[in-house]
C-alpha cells in the first residue's frame, strides 16, 4: 500500500505542474475506462468495447508498455463524430504490476488514467508536435480490509479527477478521500469515518481559479467497552469552506451569540461544526440528566480579516444540534446539507 501513497502523492504534483492560461475549448470525447489488465499487462482496447481505443474514433499505437504500466499514441480518425481530425493525444495508464480486472468495478486497487494533447499538423513540418496546455486526469486508489465476527473493517477510497486547459470542464479539480475504520464496534466502540471533499471552479477567459468548495467531515465513536450502554456515544466534526463562484450569492449575514458575520460575492466564508453526545448514566440507555451533548458552531469570512469570526456553544438534553441555526447558504457545493450527530455530511440527516 506504501507504493499507492506515494503515487497518490503525484497527484498533488500534476496540480502544481499545470500550465494556466486562457482556456482551449474542448473538442474531445475522451473515454476513462474500457481497458483492462491481467497480471499487470493493459489492454487498452478492453472487453467492453468501450474503450477509446475499441470506438472506432481514435486509432492507438502503443508508445511504450511495462508491467502496471502502458503509454498509448490516441489519434482521432479523419470525419469522425466527437473528435478533429488530426487531433492526438498521449494516454497513460499505470496500475499495480500484478493488477487483474476492470476500471470502476472495484477490482482495482489503484489505476491512473491520464490524457495530454499533442497539437499536430496534418501537412508535418517543425510545428508538428507541440503540447498543448492542459491536462485530463482520473485516479482511483481503494483499499479494504474485511474481518469476520465483528473484527476490524478498514476501508479507503481516495477519487480524484483533474481536467485543465484544453480539458476544461465545469469543475475543473474534483477531490475526493474517504476512510473508514470500523473496528470491533460490538465490544470497543473503535469505529472512525473521515471524509473530505474538494471542488474547483475555473473562469471561462481567463481559465484560473474563481471558486472551491471544500468539506471534511469526521466521525468517532466513544462507546466504553465497559459500558454497553454507551453503544451511542459520538463526536463529530464538520468543516465546510466555500468562496467565490462556489459560496452562496451575497450579500449574506450569519449572527451567532450577537455576533455577525457578512460576506458579498467573491468572498470566503468558513464554517465548523463540532457536536458531541456520551451517556454518563450506567443505568440507562438515554443520557438525561447525566448525559454530556453538545454543539459547537463558528463562522468566519476568511477574506475579511476586519470582521471578527462568530462563534457559539451549547448544551442540549439530547439533541447537541439544537444548540445552534446551521446556515443555508454553507448547504451549496458537494451535495451537503446542515450537519448532525448521525451524520456531519448532512447528507442523511432528519
Amino acid at each position: 500500500m506504501a507504493n499507492l501513497y506515494k503515487l497518490a502523492a503525484l497527484a498533488g504534483v500534476v496540480l502544481s505542474t499545470v500550465v494556466t492560461g486562457p482556456v482551449i475549448a474542448a473538442n474531445h470525447d475522451l473515454v476513462f475506462d474500457g481497458w483492462s489488465v491481467t497480471n499487470g499487462q493493459i489492454d487498452e482496447t478492453g472487453t467492453t468495447g468501450t474503450s477509446i481505443c475499441a470506438v472506432g474514433t481514435y486509432d492507438c499505437n502503443t508508445v511504450a508498455a511495462g508491467d502496471g504500466f502502458k503509454q498509448i499514441q490516441v489519434t482521432a480518425k479523419p470525419d469522425t463524430a466527437g473528435a478533429v481530425a488530426g487531433e492526438s493525444y498521449i494516454m497513460t495508464i499505470v496500475t499495480d504490476q500484478n493488477a487483474n480486472g476492470t476500471p470502476g468495478a472495484g477490482e482495482l486497487g489503484f489505476y491512473d488514467v491520464s490524457f495530454v494533447k499533442m497539437k499536430l499538423s496534418l501537412g508535418g513540418g517543425a510545428s508538428s508536435n507541440n503540447n498543448e496546455n492542459g491536462i485530463a486526469s482520473q485516479q482511483r486508489i481503494s483499499e479494504v480490509t474485511a474481518g469476520t465476527g465483528g473484527g476490524t473493517a478498514t476501508s479507503f477510497t481516495s477519487d480524484t479527477d483533474i481536467n485543465t486547459g484544453w480539458s476544461v470542464a465545469a469543475t475543473p479539480v474534483s477531490i475526493s478521500q474517504t476512510l473508514v475504520d470500523n473496528g470491533d464496534t460490538a465490544t470497543s466502540g473503535d469505529n472512525f469515518d473521515s471524509n473530505f471533499n474538494y471542488q474547483s471552479s475555473n473562469d471561462a477567459e481567463t481559465g484560473l481559479r474563481d471558486g472551491f468548495a471544500m468539506s471534511i467531515d469526521q466521525v468517532a465513536g466513544l462507546a466504553s467497552s465497559v459500558d454497553p450502554l454507551s453503544v451511542n456515544d459520538v463526536q463529530v466534526f464538520s468543516l465546510r469552506e466555500r468562496q467565490g463562484t462556489m459560496l452562496a450569492s451575497g450579500p449574506g449575514t450569519v449572527t451567532l451569540a450577537g455576533n455577525v458575520v457578512n460576506w458579498v460575492n467573491g468572498d470566503d466564508i468558513k464554517a465548523i461544526w463540532l457536536g458531541q453526545t456520551i451517556n454518563l448514566d450506567s443505568t440507562s440507555a438515554t443520557a438525561g440528566g447525566l448525559g454530556s451533548t453538545f454543539g459547537y458552531l463558528s463562522f468566519e469570512n476568511v477574506s475579511n480579516s476586519t470582521i471578527g469570526p462568530a462563534t457559539e456553544f451549547g448544551f442540549a438534553t439530547s439533541n447537541a444540534e439544537s444548540a445552534w441555526v446551521w446556515d443555508p447558504a454553507f448547504n451549496v457545493g458537494l451535495g451537503s446539507k446542515a450537519p448532525c450527530l448521525t451524520d456531519p455530511s448532512g447528507a442523511t440527516c432528519p
